[in-house]
């Protein structure tokens, strides 16, 4: 009987203890275009759940470079189009 408590108390509180994060990447993009008469060179700065070599081939392959700037982990996910956390040291500045 306390077996069969226990197990029933810890299966109706498990899902209330739960806790998802994920990681954020911050990168450097510029894009080229080697059919393009002017190449753009601008640089972008792209926030992304993606790790770099997913990034680079979602995004273009050999026509992207990308250089990772920093690296961080939020709390929560990214399901239903949520936004990607700030940086935490973003969060001090802003204070």
């Amino acid at each position: 009987m306390n077996r069969f408590f226990f197990l029933s108390l810890f299966t109706l509180l498990a899902p209330l203890s739960s806790y998802a994060e994920y990681r954020a990447y911050q990168y450097m993009v510029k894009t080229f275009d080697p059919y393009a008469v002017a190449t753009n060179a601008n640089a972008q700065y792209i926030v992304s759940t993606l790790n770099p070599q997913m990034f680079k081939s979602y995004h273009g392959g050999n026509y992207v470079s990308v250089d990772l700037l920093r690296t961080w982990i939020c709390p929560g996910y990214t399901g239903q189009r949520k936004q990607v956390c700030d940086h935490p040291y973003d969060k001090e500045e802003k204070l």
